[in-house]
């Protein structure tokens, strides 16, 4: 058996996912030395003494989530970078080696004790790959990094009602200064196994989440929608032309979002997406978090659509949730309260010869209903539809094919005495169903995520474009303070993951920056890259590596900053 099977019986949820489908938002906080140098991805180098957050609160930050409609929290214990917010046994670089706290803090610790006392769950991530320690891509380090982190983490600061686990699986690092590439088996490496076994053991009553489960899997994107019909089941495989066990970072993700009608594994899809266009603070972001029309349809396109939504928290490097992260959570659960108002049936409804029937004491309008099949039971329903009775007549106002623990449909305003919900067909008979029926505030798809265009950005077209090349000519000499690549979405071919910037000075071209677009394969948003000021008349931007080969650059939209 490999590791999914020994960790889920198979298309039947468990008591632990049923208890945590009842968290339907959720936060994921990022917070560390990411804040404080602007990067998303931390090479592994930084030093623990940029890490002071001065004003440190971790009760502003948690009220600030419950505020805003979470109910629950996962605390990023330790990211890519290595660099651990709790005083561990397992290495040096981590929050006891930092100013803060004269060195004896514990921000895991104190952000645990202020979840408790909101009343938000708390859950944990703690990367498995550590781009830090000399020890990366060894079997030591699994077993005398990772697993050990794992058990303080777990054994130590729990209940949690969430472990949660992602497929980052090695590439270029400081790995204790040997500044290389280093990569791994993704399927046999971290021991899967053994290591879900470890969360059960310490951590029974939580769910694990990964790419592939083995409770709740990735929807596999950071825009926080799944597919309107998705399925609660699903059979994990290894990619194409690959061999192995599937495990997180070495799947075949193509039906992540949509899930499986003959799935043998119930794993509902867990969707994140961060409040901001990516997961850590950074200043120049403060003009382009998500709307609260986009949070609402990514509500109703996760939530609603089966899953479970995972907003993305950041705080800012005082230690603060900043006041207009704080707003707009407040503002996103105003307009779900104002939805929640409009309800006027919530009703668990037998199921008839195929029908569950809802009579209403009055003629009522409505737009917008909440189904759901009976928790813990495998889902069934494979087609139906939901009729209005209006002037004594049936008529059909919308129709799917899935149900299982969640289904949110809006339609148009309708007047009617009576509902009936039609099971057409499903895969066993159903005895009844749970309903909900709302007079909702009209909402305005926003598929915009985050606005690109603020004052100091200005767009510019290639003169040429040559292979992985892209040149540009500015109409005149221009003081450039940075520049944003915008990468086409569901392109990895081609969409660069590494990259330099040069600038044309007498003649000859000289390297102005180089890096990495860290995490742009799963959250292809804008990739804004600032340095000090240079003046250029000629760029040349050049994908040094992409995300999958390719002979030809693809790219969005590019553009300049000018520090207006």
């Amino acid at each position: 058996m490999n590791a999914l099977e020994l960790c889920n019986p198979g298309r039947t949820p468990q008591p632990r996912l049923v208890r945590r489908l009842k968290i339907r938002i959720c936060g994921i906080m990022h917070f560390g030395l990411n804040t404080f140098t602007g990067r998303e991805w931390g090479y592994g180098d930084e030093s623990p003494q940029l890490f002071n957050p001065v004003a440190f609160d971790a009760d502003q930050i948690a009220e600030g989530c419950k505020a805003g409609g979470l109910d629950g929290l996962i605390i990023v214990c330790k990211h890519h970078d290595g660099f651990c917010l709790w005083p561990t046994r397992t290495t040096e670089h981590s929050i006891a080696a930092s100013p803060w706290r004269g060195g004896r803090g514990d921000l895991v610790g104190e952000m645990v004790a202020a979840c408790r006392r909101a009343g938000l769950a708390v859950g944990f991530y703690v990367s498995p790959w550590d781009r830090h320690d000399a020890r990366y891509g060894t079997p030591e380090y699994v077993t005398e990094v990772f697993r050990p982190q794992l058990r303080e983490i777990l054994g130590s600061y729990g209940p949690a009602f969430e472990v949660w686990f992602d497929g980052a699986n090695g590439g270029d690092g400081w790995y204790g200064g040997a500044r290389e590439e280093r990569r791994i088996d993704r399927s046999t490496y971290y021991g899967w196994a053994e290591t879900w076994s470890l969360v059960r053991e310490l951590q029974p009553d939580a769910a694990i989440f990964s790419d592939i489960g083995p409770d709740l899997r990735w929807v596999g994107n950071e825009r926080g929608f799944a597919m309107p019909e998705c399925r609660n089941c699903i059979t994990p495989r290894v990619p194409a032309g690959c061999t192995g066990d599937p495990a997180p970072g070495f799947i075949d993700e193509s039906m992540l979002g949509l899930g499986e009608l003959d799935g043998r594994f119930c794993i509902p899809p867990e969707c994140d997406v961060p409040l901001r266009p990516g997961w850590f603070y950074h200043d120049q972001e403060n003009d382009r978090l998500r709307s609260v029309t986009l949070l609402v349809e990514i509500f109703e396109r996760s939530v609603g659509n089966g899953g479970v939504m995972n907003l993305g928290i950041a705080p800012d490097p005082s230690g603060r949730l900043h006041e207009v992260d704080v707003k707009r959570l407040a503002e996103f659960k105003q307009t779900l309260d104002s939805i929640r108002a409009g309800e006027f049936v919530s009703s668990t409804v037998p199921v008839e010869n195929g029908e569950a029937l809802l009579p209403f004491d009055t003629v009522r309008k409505f737009n917008r209903v909440e189904l759901a099949e009976p928790c813990g039971k495998e889902e069934a329903v494979t087609s139906y539809s939901i009729e209005a009775r209006c002037s004594g007549g049936w008529r059909e106002v919308v129709s799917g094919q899935s149900i299982g623990p969640c289904r949110i449909r809006r339609f148009q305003t309708t007047e009617a005495d009576a509902c009936k919900i039609v099971v057409k067909s499903a895969l066993k008979p159903l005895e009844k169903l749970n309903a909900r029926l709302f007079l909702a505030p009209e909402i305005n798809c926003d598929p915009e995520s985050c606005p690109l265009h603020t004052s100091d950005y200005h767009r510019i077209e290639p003169s040429a474009v040559s292979g992985l090349e892209l040149l540009f000519d500015l109409p005149e000499e221009t003081e450039v303070h940075g520049f944003v690549f915008t990468p086409q979405p569901d392109s990895p071919a081609g969409t660069p993951s590494h990259f330099a910037l040069s600038a044309e000075r007498d003649g000859a071209w000289q390297c102005i920056c180089e890096g990495e677009f860290s995490n742009i394969r799963a959250n292809p948003v804008p990739q804004r890259v600032p340095f000090p000021g240079i003046r250029a008349k000629r760029l040349r931007f050049v994908a040094e590596r992409t995300l999958e080969p390719s002979n030809l650059l693809k790219v969005a939209e590019f553009g300049i900053l000018s520090g207006d």
